[in-house]
């Protein structure tokens, strides 16, 4: 049996789903980023050391550990708003009714949200790492201007054009409804 992309029981109704679990875990991974962040300043506050490792990931700075915690809890948020936009999707996708305004709105919002998170980790990760080079408290390294992600911001023009495309599938619906 070949499963449909619309309608109840579809792939649409899976992703759905998908999209709420997903949710899920960025809530549960943004209580963890503060609480690293919080033993960190704890570890730095009682003279220890903000070295944590797991497994290959090790955080050995006070600036790392800033970095991860900002750029994670960015990333953490921005995948809470892109989940609950997603899941407004898959609801019409699932009514099989995809072309609505709604979904216009929502796809420039996803995009809007993307471009500001990868504008935010920038931003965030060079005043961080000029904060910390202008205080010597990174241990030697020297203000490192972060890399621009290419890709999220072609992800962004696409997403702007999916809108688009949306709103015009909206008014041509409109428009189909209105003629005899």
């Amino acid at each position: 049996m070949l499963i449909s992309a619309t309608g109840r029981g579809s792939i649409s109704s899976v992703l759905k789903v998908a999209v709420d679990v997903v949710w899920v875990i960025a809530c549960a991974l943004l209580g963890f980023f503060w609480i690293v962040a919080a033993i960190s300043v704890i570890f730095i506050a009682t003279g220890g050391q903000a070295m944590m490792g797991f497994e290959q990931i090790a955080i050995e700075s006070p600036m790392n550990v800033a970095l991860w915690t900002l750029n994670g809890s960015i990333l953490a948020v921005g995948v809470m708003i892109v989940c609950a936009y997603l899941r407004g999707v898959f609801e019409t996708l699932v009514k099989r009714d995809p072309f609505v305004p709604e979904n216009a709105k929502r796809f420039t919002a996803i995009a809007i949200v993307l471009a500001i998170m990868e504008g935010s980790k920038t931003l965030v990760s060079a005043l961080v790492s000029l904060i910390f080079s202008m205080l010597n408290l990174n241990t030697g390294e020297p203000f490192q201007v972060p890399n621009v992600s290419w890709p999220v911001w072609i992800a962004v023009l696409t997403l702007f054009v999916l809108a688009q495309v949306f709103r015009e599938g909206a008014a041509m619906r409109e428009e189909q409804k209105m003629t005899i």
